[in-house]
């Protein structure tokens, strides 16, 4: 992306308020107003030629790219070449709407399963958050694609909105691609509106705008037919390191909410040992009662206790971990790469093709632990609307403002985590 690239778009957006502020002292229908909007015209297209070469420079391949064996991944992108090229409105869609918006939700293809009904429902009945979808409408009522936002409104992090919270895939979702752009361009709007501080945006899709991050990745595995192909797949190191634990005699199961004590007990220790907030036990509950939702955990014991535990999602072809947890004690027992060799072999034994180790960040621990699996990463684009003068957010353990809080967490009890951690992870996207 260059520089000069960056001040053209940031002219063009200073002429396009200069513009703006000029219709003011303009009478409707006169020649003036008419040459105004001619040239609000002009600089709007100026604006979205400049927002995709740069969109389009910021999503040149990098040292994360997707290879020919994820080619096939079950992960949601719409095709830059579809092109809707005909005036549509954009707007918040009302409550009353929103089945509309579910029956254009069972005409997309590939869709993530968190994109599903069920878990909007799930996040305001644990959570209590506010839903909606920025969408885009033809002229004749129809919905091409939309934005669905969950709102967060905390003293402790301010006001904001995510597309979508709590998982590793959401965003923008649309028949094509110059929608889901502009869509991403014009959410936005809602920041003034609701007095929001920023609105993030959650992605597999590229070029969709300029304010990016990319700082994350999904780590996914394509997976043999065979046990016997896995073993042969994962190479003579991961079987050494995974086959250490059987001195320990571990026994794994799995199972539904009659594991769920036993995984709470281990997830919430980790956490602790983390430094962050623990989500609810009625969190974890609430989606394996769900039948709409292919959910299991799984759990692995050492001398009758459970050390190792994973919560798994099925969907379209691919078994997603996107919790999983071991405690301290067991780290040095293998107990961890046991389990993910279990569950390996039970994704195979169930038929599906992809393994989704979950979002890490670049080259940091858990990155490197899911690549000598064999996992491969395919990048996120998380893109963000700003009001004006807004910055972009750090909510993240990261960010070195959170390092003492962190380090205090760590040190409470895992009771007391228990009992706080969730008021404040519902506030944490």
């Amino acid at each position: 992306m260059s520089n000069a690239s960056q001040h053209r778009l940031k002219s063009a957006k200073q002429r396009k308020g200069e513009i703006a502020r000029q219709f003011k002292s303009v009478v409707a229908g006169s020649n003036e107003h008419t040459e105004l909007l001619a040239s609000m015209r002009a600089i709007t297209d100026e604006i979205k030629g400049l927002e995709l070469q740069l969109a389009a420079a910021v999503a040149q391949p990098s040292a994360t790219v997707a290879s020919t064996a994820l080619a096939s991944a079950p992960v949601y992108t719409i095709d830059p070449n579809k092109r809707w090229c005909k005036p549509f409105d954009m707007r918040e869609l009302a409550q009353s709407e929103m089945p509309l918006w579910d029956a254009f939700l069972q005409n997309q293809e590939g869709l993530s399963v968190y994109c599903r009904p069920i878990w909007r429902r799930l996040i305001g009945d644990v959570f209590g958050h506010e839903h909606g979808v920025f969408a885009a409408l033809s002229a004749e009522g129809d919905i091409l694609g939309g934005i669905p936002l969950v709102y967060f409104n905390s003293r402790l992090f301010g006001r904001f909105a995510v597309s979508l919270p709590y998982f590793n895939y959401g965003g923008v979702i649309a028949h094509w691609f110059d929608v889901a752009a502009t869509l991403v361009d014009g959410v936005g709007q809602l920041c003034g509106g609701r007095d929001l501080a920023h609105i993030e945006v959650r992605t597999l899709q590229p070029a969709l705008g300029v304010n990016v991050s990319c700082k994350k990745v999904s780590m996914i595995l394509a997976l043999p037919k065979t046990l016997e192909g896995l073993d042969e797949q994962l190479g003579a190191k991961v079987r050494a390191q995974y086959k250490k634990a059987l001195s320990y005699s571990p026994e794994f199961k799995l199972g539904k909410v009659e594991l769920l004590n036993d995984f709470y007990q281990v997830f919430a220790e980790n956490m602790r040992d983390l430094g962050t907030p623990v989500y609810s036990k009625k969190w974890f509950a609430a989606i394996l009662h769900a039948p709409e939702i292919d959910a299991h955990l799984a759990l692995v014991y050492m001398a009758g206790k459970p050390v190792s535990a994973g919560f798994l999602v099925g969907h379209n072809g691919m078994l997603e971990i996107p919790w999983a947890s071991t405690l301290k004690s067991a780290n040095i027992k293998n107990a961890n790469m046991w389990m993910y060799r279990q569950i390996l072999g039970y994704a195979i034994a169930q038929g599906f093709g992809f393994f989704d180790f979950g979002r890490s960040t670049k080259d940091a621990g858990t990155y490197k632990f899911k690549k000598q699996w064999g996992a491969e990463p395919v990048e996120h684009y998380w893109y963000y609307a700003l009001p004006p003068g807004g910055q972009m957010p750090g909510l993240n353990p990261d960010n070195p403002k959170f390092k003492l809080v962190i380090a205090i967490w760590q040190r409470l009890p895992v009771w007391l985590t228990k009992l706080i951690g969730p008021a404040i992870i519902r506030h944490v996207p």
